[in-house]
């Protein structure tokens, strides 16, 4: 959580500094109506824009770190029931001799 809300904050810094140099170099300005939106109001619609997108790509990025996650598990799981399942004879045999192998004296 630490981290998405330092996320957040450096989008809002860099939408801060960019805004400006996109306003200087690009001549890019928001309108709303037949009004120009000017200073505060547009830093606040352009840093609203960014954190959405901050938002929607720290959530892709959770989900595809998920979907990785799932599938290693899957893979992991899979793995494992089938070295049971093409081992089983050995481990039975290994089991048997372990249980019937025992000597039932107690030690001295």
């Amino acid at each position: 959580m630490k981290n998405f809300i330092l996320a957040i904050l450096i989008a809002i810094v860099l939408t801060k500094v960019l805004g400006g140099v996109a306003s200087d170099w690009f001549d890019l300005h928001l309108v709303m109506g037949d009004e120009l939106v000017s200073g505060t109001l547009e830093w606040i619609i352009m840093a609203g824009v960014v954190v959405l997108l901050v938002v929607i790509g720290f959530v892709v990025a959770m989900s595809i770190a998920a979907a990785l996650g799932i599938a290693a598990v899957a893979i992991l799981g899979s793995l494992v029931f089938a070295g049971i399942g093409i081992f089983w004879p050995v481990l039975l045999i290994v089991g048997a001799v372990l249980l019937l192998g025992r000597s039932n004296r107690a030690a001295a």
